[in-house]
């Protein structure tokens, strides 16, 4: 664990500092992409995650398509979602019997729906690099799966802790399109399937033996009935309706990784 976090670590200095000797050049010109991606980093120490946006956003078109700084984009919509990576790293490498979307949903514990689009943003602009994991480094696949894990924690906490103490609500049911939109279950399915990928293309472990427990189960259902298997599926708008109505079960199941109430056979926790 220690090795990791002193990855970790390297990846936050890396996605966050890259560039700066420039920066520090040209700080002086406030229009210009180095100042202004050196102040957008600034304001990310800060925890100024809104301010650090729009200044990127203000970069010139060339300026914006760097891999650097789609980089400290993505990790400055990350920070506004609630990711901290080397929290959620702790968070997981201490989590032995807990389901892991219950841990995902006590770590981001108080996201909104704003969260949940920050982490969107987050994701699409890491992918935005390339859509293959092979072509992304394994630093940016790293950030990635964690952004994917921040995600499904920030659905979860918006829809089913409406107290925000941590857990899900006792009448919390995901089969409820009333209390877990089908937009938000694709959600949380991408943030599995793209997570998984990235952390396998990374070479890293942390977290692997959890995710692998969504893929487990995804597979289980898929031996149930194969159009349940939604593993391989990446986008949103991908997702089947009865994949959709398996990822229902997958949460609503009281098995890991699930957050709900229903034991037993999984098939029998998929949404009607």
């Amino acid at each position: 664990m220690i090795r990791f976090r002193i990855i970790l670590t390297t990846i936050l200095i890396g996605l966050l500092l890259g560039c700066t000797q420039n920066a520090f050049i040209e700080s002086a010109k406030k229009d210009t992409d180095a100042a202004l991606i050196f102040e957008a980093r600034k304001k990310m120490d800060q925890s100024n995650w809104a301010e650090a946006i729009d200044l990127i956003n203000r970069m010139s078109p060339d300026g914006q398509a760097n891999r650097n700084t789609k980089t400290t984009l993505a990790s400055a919509y990350a920070g506004k979602c609630g990711l901290n990576l080397i929290r959620l790293a702790d968070q997981i490498s201490s989590s032995a019997g807990q389901n892991f979307f219950s841990l995902l949903l006590s770590a981001l514990r108080g996201a909104t729906v704003d969260s949940v689009s920050a982490c969107v943003l987050a994701e699409s602009t890491i992918q935005s690099i390339s859509s293959d994991s092979a072509n992304r480094t394994p630093d940016e696949n790293v950030m990635l799966a964690f952004v994917g894990f921040a995600k499904i924690g920030a659905v979860l906490a918006t829809y089913a802790d409406t107290n925000g103490d941590g857990v899900a609500d006792p009448s919390f049911d995901s089969c409820d399109t009333a209390k877990l939109p089908d937009a938000m279950l694709r959600e949380i399915g991408t943030g599995v399937t793209i997570a998984v990928g990235s952390l396998a293309a990374s070479g890293g472990s942390i977290g692997s033996g959890l995710a692998n427990s969504v893929t487990t189960a995804c597979a289980n259902l898929a031996a149930i009935d194969p159009t349940y298997d939604f593993c391989t599926v990446t986008t949103t708008a991908g997702f089947s309706i009865d994949q959709v109505r398996a990822l229902g079960g997958l949460v609503q199941s009281s098995d890991n990784p699930g957050i709900g109430t229903c034991a037993g056979n999984l098939q029998s926790c998929v949404c009607p």
